[in-house]
C-alpha cells in the first residue's frame, strides 16, 4: 500500500503545512528588502506625480477661461451687447486688481463704463484658482467684447505654477474675439511668469 502525501491550502508556500515542524512566513531580510524597494520606487513616483498633478491644475484653470471667454464673445454676439470680464473676489464687482486667480465675473455692460453697476446682469462667476495658480493679464485689468464679437484689448492671460512644477500656458485672445490655448505667448516667446 501505498501512502498519499496530503497537502493543506492553509498555506500558499511550498512545505508549509501542518505535519511539518519547519517555521512558515517571511524572514526579516525578506520584509527589509521589499521595504526598501517600496522606499526606493516611491521616491521615484511622489515627484512625478506632483508634477502631474500641477500641470493638470494649470490645464484646467486655462480651459476654464477659454471656455468662459467663449461664453462672453456668444453673449456678446446674441444679446447684441458689449459683455466685460474683469477680476473679482467677491463674484459681484470688478477688482481693481491683477490677481485673476482670486476669480472673475462676466457680465453685460449697459452703461458702458466697464465696470459692474446694480442692475448689469451677471453672466458668470468663477471662483478663486487653486493656491497654486498665478494668473495674470495686461492692464487696464479687464477685457470687454463688442456686438460685433470683437474683443478689447487683445492680449493673453498667463497661468503660471507658482511652485515652478508645471510649465506655463496661455490663452490669446485675439481683437477679433477669437482666442486659443497655447504654451507659448503670442510671437512664440517665452510665457513671462512674473509678477
Amino acid at each position: 500500500m501505498t501512502r498519499a502525501t496530503h497537502q493543506y491550502a492553509t498555506d500558499p508556500r511550498p512545505g508549509c503545512h501542518k505535519r511539518t515542524t519547519r517555521h512558515c512566513g517571511y524572514s526579516i531580510l525578506e520584509l527589509i528588502f521589499v521595504m526598501a524597494l517600496m522606499a526606493v520606487m516611491m521616491t521615484l513616483v511622489v515627484p512625478a506625480l506632483s508634477t502631474t498633478l500641477a500641470q493638470g491644475r494649470v490645464v484646467t484653470a486655462s480651459h476654464d477661461m477659454m471656455a468662459d471667454l467663449q461664453t462672453a464673445r456668444f453673449t456678446a454676439i446674441s444679446r447684441q451687447q458689449v459683455v466685460v470680464v474683469c477680476p473679482s473676489i467677491d463674484g459681484d464687482s470688478c477688482a481693481n486688481s491683477s490677481r485673476w486667480e482670486d476669480g472673475w465675473i462676466l457680465f453685460v455692460d449697459h452703461d458702458a463704463d466697464r465696470r459692474r453697476s446694480s442692475g448689469e446682469p451677471r453672466i458668470l462667476v468663477h471662483g478663486p484658482l487653486p493656491d497654486d495658480i498665478q494668473l495674470r493679464f495686461r492692464r487696464p485689468h479687464r477685457l470687454f467684447y463688442r456686438p460685433d464679437g470683437s474683443a478689447w484689448p487683445n492680449g493673453h492671460f498667463r497661468f503660471c505654477s507658482k511652485s515652478r512644477k508645471a510649465r506655463p500656458r496661455a490663452v490669446i485672445i485675439y481683437r477679433t474675439g477669437r482666442n486659443r490655448v497655447s504654451d507659448q505667448a503670442p510671437g512664440r516667446r517665452k510665457i513671462a511668469c512674473t509678477e
